[in-house]
């Protein structure tokens, strides 16, 4: 068991945080459910160093605790920012530091918003409750349906309603859909206008369908992968000196805004690898494990050695 404050390993003062997204980072997509060889031998070799790992995802902790079991980590406390710090979880003791809902009456006004749209509506459920994933029954694009069907098989907690205004939770950690391009923008804008300053909502691109469709997310107005972060490195004493962040779509960029240094995945949209203080190799190459090989081996990115 993995335990944040060990002393071995590196001072105090040299001691990383890593933060790690998961989809198009360690993964090629967001419905694979096993990291590869090569990633989890990395990260245990980060660990093994002194350092800390985190993973920062948009999935869920039913998914992530599911692919951490397939990948022989369960049970190995890896700090977590979930849902794009909706859940954040570490520190020592090993807790939840943040649980972001959504109130039901907020989720009712985006449950109508996304109908406005013909978007099909996915709404998370809180941890508490066994992170249910509830959608209305009826017609989904071929990209949703695909997620759908997978995320069905590998994490399961799928609820079908027929109406969400009266099946859903009494609050959620999320409201989402993948759809097209132009009706995520459309129903974004709607919603940061109509619910300015009471949630954020985070777009990014589907890894199923990168050319064609994207994600919409809302969350409660406090989330994002860099708060998640940041509250992370304070529960385990590590400065924001000492924070290095991967990944590969737009809901990491506000992770790279607090890190000392920022690593883009190759695969990363153009917008994604500007915003980052180096691009490393892709997915497909096992980029973020070369880094972290890197760093166990005292090879520290953006500092001269």
């Amino acid at each position: 068991m993995y335990d944040d404050a060990e002393p071995s390993g590196p001072p105090q003062r040299d001691r990383l945080l890593i933060a790690l997204d998961v989809d198009g980072t360690l993964l090629d997509t967001e419905y694979e459910d096993r990291l590869r060889p090569q990633e989890v031998a990395a990260i245990a070799a980060t660990r093994r160093a002194g350092h800390v790992v985190a993973l920062c995802t948009g999935r869920n902790s039913r998914s992530v605790n599911g692919l951490l079991a397939r990948s022989g980590l369960a049970g190995e406390e890896l700090p977590l920012v979930l849902l794009n710090g909706a859940v954040v979880v570490g520190g020592n003791p090993y807790r939840r530091l943040s649980h972001h809902l959504l109130p039901r009456e907020i989720l009712r006004r985006l449950v109508l918003i996304f109908r406005q749209h013909a978007a099909v509506a996915m709404v998370y459920d809180s941890d508490d409750r066994g992170g249910q994933l509830y959608h209305e029954r009826g017609n989904t694009n071929s990209v949703l349906g695909r997620y759908l069907s997978r995320r069905r098989q590998t994490v399961g907690a799928i609820v079908e309603v027929s109406d969400l205004l009266t099946e859903m939770p009494e609050s959620a950690l999320e409201v989402g859909t993948i759809d097209e391009h132009a009706r995520i923008q459309a129903l974004s804008a709607q919603i940061r206008v109509e619910l300015a300053g009471e949630v954020s909502v985070i777009n990014t691109e589907s890894l199923l369908s990168r050319r064609a469709y994207s994600w919409a997310e809302v969350y409660h107005r406090d989330c994002s992968k860099g708060r998640g972060v940041l509250e992370l490195a304070a529960a385990c004493g590590i400065s924001r000196d000492n924070i290095i962040a991967i990944g590969d779509n737009y809901n990491d960029l506000d992770m790279f805004a607090v890190a000392s240094h920022s690593l883009a995945m190759g695969n990363a949209p153009t917008a994604v690898r500007d915003a980052a203080d180096s691009v490393i190799l892709p997915v497909s190459q096992n980029g973020a494990a070369v880094v972290l090989e890197q760093i166990a081996a005292g090879q520290v990115p953006g500092r001269q050695q």
